[in-house]
């Protein structure tokens, strides 16, 4: 016994879920949900300015990152917060302690302090 008749909605069913789950992923992409948050791309950027800035300033990294100011970096997005430094930027990508934000930057770990 051949069962025509309930094919076609479920072969229908089956195309307008695949359509669905195929719209939900095109406005997941545009929407930015596939890519890395803006705050994070801001810090990245930061991150490589303040660490080119580092390496100048002090060849060896011995120098503390808090001392590293890095202009027009405002990760807390309030208006009168001044320039940030390099420690808040190597916090913001997951980097604590100073050894951290040193072997991040390139630079000889073993003079860096463990310090934040």
């Amino acid at each position: 016994m051949k069962r025509k008749g309930i094919s076609l909605p479920v072969e229908m069913i089956v195309i307008i879920a695949i359509a669905v789950l195929v719209l939900v992923v095109i406005a997941a992409f545009f929407a930015g949900g596939f890519g890395p948050p803006t705050n994070t791309i801001v810090a990245q950027a930061a991150f490589s300015q303040g660490c080119n800035t580092w390496k100048i300033r002090s060849s060896d990294c011995s120098m503390n990152p808090n001392q590293i100011t890095i202009s027009s970096y405002n990760p807390d997005g309030k208006a009168n917060s001044g320039d940030e430094n390099l420690a808040k930027a190597c916090q913001v990508l997951g980097y604590p302690l100073q050894s951290d934000c040193a072997r991040a930057c390139g630079c000889p770990t073993s003079s860096a302090s463990g310090g934040p």
